[in-house]
């Protein structure tokens, strides 16, 4: 079996794409950057660079493979504010993209695996709630474009498509390449998160999510959103946890989410405006308080996934990034 893998250095991605091949899977790994990534080193894969935005990319790469996993899809993280105007409509760009990977896939009679986000799947209950999410809305487009694609991929099975949806909480896990300003572990390691938001994450193994998308695939479980949890953590235990086994000291001090979200907020802005990069990513922010709104899911149990420790995720996290130099 050939498996076509968008993404394959993400996060996300690059379990699956180890996944695979764990199961004999023969892997195309796919991205923008003419070598293949540090975190495909020593993988038998065959990488493809590309465009994914050129009219005809998708179209050629998934020629001749039996599955699609889409792990690259867009997730727009830059604020709407005054004076920032996106380079392209991130409604527009998500809209068409997925256009063309749904007709590429239909096409070649391939089975999608799509990753989506938890965001899609959150509901707030309070006034309070519906209050936030809103601003929170209007604010970081991120939400709606997710909800976007995951639409037109569900709209897509009824008409055929054999599409699983996977949608994951917060990752962690070895093998990551971010933006070293989205990677909590290496930050918190080298001091440079002063505290902790009185939030509670839902924390789940990037392997666990990728042995639970290998189980949805073989359950056939096509057309509806299949929201992965792990373990149900306050930020303080998390933090406390990482230091702690990264042996260094833990933060001190908390501030409420929605404080920190506000300063985290203006902290970017005032940023733009002096045309520097921002230290902190305050869309983080934004979706970690969502995780107030979610609902329990039993998906990884009725795949028969069994959670991994989190201690075990943290100290595998806490090797990869000492090893690649982020702390």
């Amino acid at each position: 079996m050939k498996a076509l893998v968008i993404g394959a250095a993400g996060h996300i991605g690059n379990a699956i794409t180890r996944a695979l091949l764990e199961r004999r899977w023969e892997v195309t790994a796919c991205g923008r950057r003419p070598i293949p990534p540090l975190n495909l080193n020593g993988l038998p894969v065959n990488y493809l660079a590309g465009d994914v935005e050129s009219p005809h990319q998708l179209d050629e790469w998934i020629a001749g493979h039996d599955l699609v996993v889409d792990g690259a899809a867009p997730y727009p993280l830059s604020l709407v504010f005054p004076g920032r105007e996106p380079e392209q409509d991130p409604f527009l760009a998500a809209e068409t993209r997925t256009r063309r990977l749904l007709n590429a896939v239909l096409k070649h009679d391939a089975q999608l695996a799509y990753v989506s986000s938890f965001v899609t799947q959150v509901s707030p209950r309070t006034q309070a709630q519906r209050v936030r999410a809103q601003m929170i809305r209007l604010t970081l487009p991120y939400f709606e474009v997710k909800e976007l694609i995951e639409s037109q991929i569900l709209d897509a099975t009824r008409r055929g498509i054999r599409a699983i949806i996977i949608n994951p909480t917060y990752c962690l896990g070895p093998w990551d390449l971010h933006d070293r300003r989205f990677c909590t572990i290496p930050l918190l390691l080298c001091g440079e998160i002063p505290g902790w938001i009185t939030q509670i994450l839902n924390v789940i193994d990037v392997r666990d999510v990728a042995a639970g998308l290998l189980a949805a695939i073989e359950a056939e479980r096509y057309g509806e959103p299949l929201l992965m949890t792990g373990c149900n953590v306050s930020t303080h235990d998390l933090y406390s946890s990482i230091c702690e086994i990264g042996g260094v000291t833990a933060p001190r001090f908390a501030t409420s989410s929605a404080l920190a979200m506000f300063w985290s907020y203006w902290t970017e802005i005032m940023f733009n405006i002096v045309g520097q990069q921002t230290p902190i990513i305050s869309a983080g922010m934004m979706m970690a308080t969502a995780t107030d709104y979610l609902n329990n899911s039993r998906v990884m149990e009725d795949l028969g996934i069994k959670s991994r420790p989190l201690s075990e995720t943290i100290c595998d996290a806490i090797k990869w990034y000492r090893a690649i130099g982020y702390c």
